[in-house]
Order: structure tokens, then C-alpha cells, then sequence
């Protein structure tokens, strides 16, 4: 057997565990921190960084099987969680710095994950768990992509608690969710242009992607039949 081959399979269990763990804590990120961590706090804001560098770290072991992706993607984690922790000892302008290279980072991620679920030589076990993790990570994503804006062009959402930190995430994946499974319970609207084009985006991803991965998960049994056969 290929030392490259043993290798894989030795690390199989240990990817899928990293993915599993990836994805607990999406959920944990999205639907729990924001309940029980009180708003606009520095507690919130340190268990924030705590989870984001987590997620980094759990994907990029989770795809340490595509080894041309796991370097790059381990250097900018790393780069990534030292630019998210030194944040707090920099001035409050630093909060768009913070916000760019999360989006970087979340982006390389998920092209991986993407890849994994929609190309070849992946295991279907893995396809699910890459396939559910990848659809958590767009709206994290989306959610970056949001503060940003928010960032930027001050205003360009309404509903807004007046309240709010610019930079507290938890409004921004809330919003985010809501627009990717297309609730849109109307609270928060986008106003400016390039927010209304996101959002337009990000519900017509959530609407294409649960109906793109059944359309490949059912196109397997073809290919390893095209295999068998070849």
C-alpha cells in the first residue's frame, strides 16, 4: 500500500471526528452562545474569538486530506487567529481588520468543504458531514460579510437596536439565518444597495444548495457504477 494511501486512511477517523466537532460547534456558535452569553459584552466578544478560532482549527484539520489545501488553509488560521486576538490590545479601528480576515478565512474554508462535498473521491459519510457543515458555514459567512458592510456604510440597515455594538456578531447571524432559509421576519432590513445585493444572494444560495446536494448525492451510485465498470 502507498505510504500516501496508509496515510489517509489513518487519519480518516480523525477527519471525521474534526468535521463532527466542526459542525458542533457552528450550532453552538449560532443558535446557543447567543442565548446564553449576555449582548454587547466582553464576555460574549471573548467566547466570540474563542469559537471562531476553534472553527478554523477544527477545519483545517478536517480537510487534511487535500494536503495543497491543508497548508495554505492552516497558515491563514493561524495568521487569522492572531489578528482576531491582537485585536483587543489595538484601537476600536481595528474592528474591520478583524472582520476582513475572518470573511478570508471562512471563504478558503468552505471552498475546501466545498470540494470535498461536490468532487470526486470523497466518501459519502464525509460528503454528509461536509455537505451540513458547509451550508452552517454560509451563513457564518454571510454573517461576516454583513458586519462589514455594517462597518462600512454606516446605516445601511434598518431595525437596528440603537443599542447594538457595530462589531457584535450575534445580530449579524441571526439576520443571516433568517435571510439564507428565507423566514425574513422583517425586523432588520437591508437599505443601502450592496446589503440588499447580499441578502438577494445569500436567500437564492439557500434556496439552490439543499436541491444541488441532493442532485450529487444521488449522482453517486452512477459514478462508482462508471468505476466498477471502467
Amino acid at each position: 500500500m502507498p505510504p500516501s494511501r496508509r496515510w489517509l486512511e489513518r487519519t480518516a477517523m480523525l477527519r471525521l471526528g474534526s468535521m463532527a466537532t466542526l459542525l458542533f460547534i457552528l450550532i453552538l456558535s449560532v443558535f446557543i452562545a447567543p442565548v446564553i452569553l449576555p449582548p454587547d459584552s466582553t464576555a460574549g466578544q471573548i467566547v466570540e474569538d474563542v469559537l471562531i478560532s476553534l472553527i478554523l482549527l477544527c477545519g483545517a484539520v478536517a480537510v487534511s486530506d487535500r494536503r495543497l489545501a491543508f497548508i495554505p488553509l492552516t497558515l491563514v488560521a493561524v495568521v487569522v487567529i492572531g489578528v482576531r486576538w491582537a485585536g483587543w490590545f489595538m484601537p476600536s479601528g481595528s474592528a474591520e481588520l478583524r472582520a476582513f480576515a475572518l470573511l478570508f478565512a471562512l471563504l478558503m474554508l468552505a471552498l475546501v468543504i466545498c470540494a470535498k462535498v461536490f468532487g470526486k473521491g470523497a466518501q459519502v459519510r464525509d460528503r454528509l458531514w461536509g455537505a451540513i457543515v458547509l451550508y452552517m458555514l454560509l451563513g457564518v459567512i454571510w454573517a461576516a460579510a454583513y458586519e462589514i458592510v455594517n462597518l462600512r456604510v454606516p446605516g445601511a440597515y434598518t431595525g437596528m437596536d440603537a443599542q447594538t455594538n457595530l462589531g457584535y456578531p450575534w445580530v449579524w447571524i441571526y439576520f443571516s439565518f433568517s435571510t439564507l432559509t428565507t423566514v425574513g421576519y422583517g425586523d432588520i432590513t437591508p437599505i443601502a444597495r450592496v446589503a440588499r445585493s447580499l441578502s438577494n444572494l445569500e436567500a437564492l444560495i439557500g434556496q439552490l444548495y439543499p436541491a444541488i446536494v441532493l442532485a450529487r448525492l444521488v449522482s453517486l451510485p452512477a459514478e462508482d457504477t462508471r468505476s466498477d465498470d471502467a
